[in-house]
């Protein structure tokens, strides 16, 4: 029976890995990933034709599974693949098996983890403040008339610097009122303090005329009146991929826009961006879940897509879960999977009890196919 493979994050190039059913605690762990396309994740996270294992080195049992802890090398490659599926196989203590990965929630690379620049504000590198030292001192002192002379003992003159000249701060203010006083009898003259200028009778007056306010056209297309909304922004054209898929979401669509949404993106040829969106709808409602699944059937494949060819492991994770939901229909083809998938062993056992059920919930096709099989 396939995996049930959950990837919950946990920081910065870090997730938990939970892996369903319970089992007895494992001495030897290695997993290998593997993307759509049939490559394989190998070192410095290149994709690969031939399987690598990747040793992990925290596994934790749990009543309901075993929960390992995922490093930035694998956090880091499941991020770069953009959100399109990928199928786990683990090896524990020799016995392999696979499933689909879900994710639940939102995965971070290592990047994200970059420490600050231990280097200063740019302001404090390029600001300087002088403190004074023993040679300013007196610079701090309070300065008083006594500071520019002053007598010895004998009465002689203490030799100083030369006195400082006199302020000029008093013909700075001089000057400024006078520029004051200058600017307020043009603005009287002008009439800026609402007086009429002395006018000159020979002179004529020119009064320019008040142009009147263009009238508001109601026909214009995309005026703005009082009362209207404006129209939402058109969103940004340059996202693609992730990016696009997470600024989608961040609206809160529900799982029908979310599908269809992705759907439209597959067309444009944005399969990172569709696959993303796919799995976000599929894990928000089990409808969703069955139409995806139905992407991965050999029966209903659609070739020209994202999804470029059949693949049943991935159906059968995603049949799952619609069948728990109750549909016979996808109990029925999730079992027929199943059972043919493994001509024997859980796998088998788990597709004709999928049968089982779909037959009992009145689907005649599931109860011929028993028939079929000699289990009716």
């Amino acid at each position: 029976m396939a995996l049930k493979i959950d990837l919950h994050p946990a920081g910065p190039g870090s997730a938990r890995l939970l892996i369903g059913g319970a089992r007895p605690s494992p001495e030897t762990v290695s997993l290998a990933l593997q993307r759509n396309d049939g490559r394989y994740l190998g070192l410095d996270r290149q994709w690969q034709v031939t399987p690598h294992w990747h040793p992990i080195f925290t596994a934790e049992p749990l009543s309901d599974g075993l929960r390992l802890t995922l490093g930035a090398d694998l956090v880091d490659s499941i991020v770069g693949v953009g959100g399109a599926p990928l199928r786990v196989v683990a090896r524990l203590d020799g016995v392999e098996d696979a499933g689909t990965l879900r994710i639940r929630g939102e995965l971070i690379g290592s990047g994200a983890a970059a420490p600050r620049s231990a280097s200063k504000d740019p302001l404090e590198e390029t600001i300087s403040v002088r403190r004074p030292g023993a040679e300013s001192a007196r610079d701090a002192e309070p300065e008083s008339e006594a500071d520019d002379f002053s007598l010895d003992l004998e009465g002689h003159a203490d030799p100083r610097p030369t006195p400082r000249p006199a302020a000029r701060w008093p013909w700075f203010a001089l000057a400024a009122v006078l520029l004051l006083a200058g600017g307020g009898v043009g603005a009287w003259w002008l009439g800026w303090f609402g007086q009429t200028p002395p006018s000159d009778s020979d002179v004529a007056q020119v009064v320019e005329p008040t142009p009147e306010p263009p009238p508001v056209l109601d026909d214009v297309p995309g005026s703005t009146r009082s009362g209207e909304t404006t129209p939402p922004p058109e969103p940004d054209p340059t996202l693609t991929g992730i990016a696009l898929a997470s600024r989608f979401l961040a609206d809160g669509p529900a799982p029908a826009a979310i599908f269809e949404r992705a759907e439209q993106l597959e067309q444009s040829g944005d399969c990172p961006a569709a696959y993303a969106l796919y799995s976000e709808a599929a894990n928000a409602d089990p409808t969703f879940a069955a139409r995806l699944a139905r992407r991965y059937d050999p029966l209903t494949h659609r070739p020209g897509t994202c999804i470029a060819v059949p693949d049943i492991p991935y159906a059968i994770v995603y049949y799952s879960d619609a069948a728990e939901a109750g549909d016979s229909e996808v109990q029925r083809r999730l079992g027929q999977l199943m059972a043919d998938h493994e001509p024997s062993g859980p796998t088998h056992e788990a597709g004709l009890g999928w049968l089982r059920k779909a037959a009992a919930a009145g689907d005649e096709e599931a109860r011929r196919w028993l028939e079929a099989q000699g289990d009716g």
